[in-house]
């Protein structure tokens, strides 16, 4: 039996994953786009930093939009990556995700909380310092995500079943994840006079300020170079270029007194949401391309599948599929054909219905003893020959192969049956060929032996045995080609006398005539040997042991009764005188004895002065 499985495709390793972008690796052409950008970006900064502290006009609209921007690209990014959680459940997904969800709630309340940006004052909070705090622990949990993304990635590297439902880890997850924000906030907004400040005024910042853009710089350098040494895929790719977008605003904040609403102030938040922003364009443009990729994959599955049930249904073979209980689930046009059934009868049904009930106990121990040995019993890759019962009772021998599949868990055992009616009935007929063909060596080597025997006893040197004995033989041997030509049917008389007396016509010294009669294999080796031994004899001392002698052999029908009789003379003329006392020997006995043995035909062997004559009467069938 043929097995092989089909694993659960919730285990495995990250490259078990290759249609997600958080596992597809990074190619060259990422890197370049990635590095391409962040350059651009660098460039962009380099040109505005000698203008940074240049005051612009004060837009008070630019912070809500911003933020709002910021705000839903994090939580669609955080969306996107909790449904690659879903397929792929990964615990460093969901530190990641949760660093986004958190950064776009931050986003959000920090417009809240920002001076003048939805007309005098503050919606929540300190009018000068909450946002600022908002904004620092806002870009204190998203790093920190990060490098609890960058550690846990790798663990182990393989993909666990978790131990409850994907949907709720991923419920309690944002439940913390708004908690864990709302406590935060909650210090930014009532507990801000309990802090240090970080705006003077709405324009001007604090010396503290430079301190947490000193720390702020710091951890998301950590994260960007933690993440930098054990980057594979294109989300960790893009992470890199995210982070790094960042820096610009900790760095002018740093070395730069920039007030807000100065050229340096927008263009570090313009920079911050393009690269903050860049990881959700990546993932909507690879998410479409998977999908153009899912769907090609799709038709090319159909087709497939097509090309297989094409298959499937025009395969000479029956094919048959079962599970473990026996019942049957498919087969094909040539099963229900072969046992005489449509599909819609027997899908469903146990398979025993197509095999008689001497089988069935044999294929019922098959299955139940399955699951406590994992061995099959019954098959090998050849096959096994049982009978199969068709729709109308009748048997037929057919051969069973069984390829077994699990899936899942499930097993799934596909049998390919063969008709091999005809094959039984050559192989019957090749066994009656072999036992026909033993018997036939057997009485041949028992007739060797006998004229072996005798030929020793009429011989008086070692020579003349030799060479009687090979005469005899060689005569048989070209009586069985002759039957052998004609598949040891008939074999006709012409035929046959003028090979028995080739080896001795020269010229005209033989006449042949008769009409051409067709002799079964028992009169023609009996007559064979019979003509043999006459014409070797008239070789040695009758009309073919001196020139100028001649044989004639003539046969025609002569009725007896309701059947009729072959008549075979042989009359020899011009050979030397013929003694009237014939001593007896055993060609003599043989051409007398032979016919009326083996045939129940009459023999008249008569020594004339003027050459020997043979007079045969066969019986050949009915008139």
């Amino acid at each position: 039996m043929q097995k092989s499985s089909i694993g659960d495709l919730s285990a495995g390793t990250r490259d078990d994953f290759p249609v997600v972008i958080t596992t597809m690796p990074a190619t060259a052409g990422h890197y370049k786009i990635a590095y391409g950008g962040f350059i651009i970006l660098l460039v962009l900064v380099a040109i505005v930093t000698p203008f940074a502290n240049v005051p612009l006009r004060r837009v008070d609209a630019f912070t809500p939009v911003t933020q709002t921007v910021f705000c839903i690209a994090n939580l669609l990014t955080a969306t996107f990556l909790f449904a690659h959680y879903w397929l792929q459940p990964q615990r460093a997904l969901l530190a990641l995700a949760s660093g986004f969800l958190s950064g776009g709630l931050f986003a959000f309340l920090q417009t809240l909380a920002f001076p003048d940006a939805y007309g005098p004052g503050v919606l929540i909070g300190d009018y000068l310092n909450s946002a600022g705090w908002l904004y620092t622990f806002w870009h204190t949990a998203f790093p920190v995500a990060v490098i609890v993304y960058t550690l846990s990635k790798d663990a182990g590297d393989a993909v666990q079943p978790p131990s409850r439902s994907t949907g709720v880890t991923i419920g309690i997850t944002i439940a913390c994840v708004v908690m864990a924000t709302t406590g935060l906030s909650w210090v930014a907004v009532a507990g801000a006079e309990y802090l240090p400040s970080l705006y003077e005024t709405t324009t001007q910042q604090a010396p503290f300020a430079r301190v947490v853009a000193v720390y702020l710089a710091l951890l998301t350098t950590v994260a960007s170079a933690l993440l930098f040494v054990r980057r594979y895929t294109i989300l960790d790719q893009w992470l890199i270029l995210t982070l790094l977008g960042w820096l610009p605003t900790f760095v002018v904040t740093i070395t730069l007194s920039v007030a807000r609403y100065s050229l340096g102030w927008y263009m570090v938040r313009v920079y911050a949401l393009l690269a903050g922003s860049s990881l959700l364009f990546v993932l909507l443009a690879e998410t479409l391309f998977l999908y153009a990729r899912l769907a090609n994959a799709v038709v090319l599955l159909r087709r497939e599948r097509g090309d297989r049930l094409a298959i499937f249904n025009t395969v000479v073979d029956g094919i048959i599929t079962i599970d473990r209980s026996g019942t049957i689930k498919t087969l094909n046009p040539a099963a229900a054909n072969l046992f005489g059934y449509s599909p819609e009868d027997v899908i469903g049904c146990n398979v025993k219905m197509l095999m008689p009930g001497l089988y069935c106990p044999d294929h019922d121990a098959y299955f139940a003893n399955d699951p406590e040995t994992g061995q099959s019993k019954t098959v090998g890759s050849s096959g096994r020959e049982l009978v199969g019962k068709r729709n109308d009772g009748s048997t037929f021998p057919i051969e069973l192969a069984i390829g077994e599949v699990d899936v899942d868990g499930r097993k799934i055992f596909t049998g390919i049956v063969r008709d091999i009616t005809e094959r039984k009935r050559t192989e019957d007929h090749q066994a009656l060929l072999v036992a026909e063909l033993d018997h036939r060596v057997k009485n041949i080597l028992s007739q060797v032996s006998v004229v072996a025997t005798f030929t020793r006893q009429g011989s008086r040197s070692v020579d003349e045995f030799l060479q009687s004995l090979s005469g005899r033989i060689q005569s048989m041997a070209a009586a069985h080609r002759l039957l052998s030509k004609s598949g040891w049917q008939s074999v006709g008389l012409d035929a046959l006398v003028r090979n028995q007396l080739a080896p001795y016509a020269v010229g005209a010294n033989v006449t042949i005539s008769g009409t051409d009669i067709a002799l079964p294999s028992a009169e023609v080796q009996a007559l064979a040997r019979v003509l043999h031994e006459l014409a070797t004899n008239a070789a040695k001392y009758g009309a073919l042991s001196i020139p100028g002698g001649h044989i004639s052999v003539s046969w025609n029908h002569k009725p007896n009764g309701d059947g009729e009789n072959l008549m075979l003379i042989w009359e020899e003329r011009g050979g030397p005188p013929v003694k009237a006392e014939v001593q007896s020997s055993y060609g003599t006995n043989l051409i007398r004895n032979l016919i009326p043995h083996e045939l129940g035909g009459r023999v008249d062997l008569i020594f004339a002065s003027h050459g020997v004559s043979c007079r045969i009467e066969i019986p050949i069938g009915r008139a």
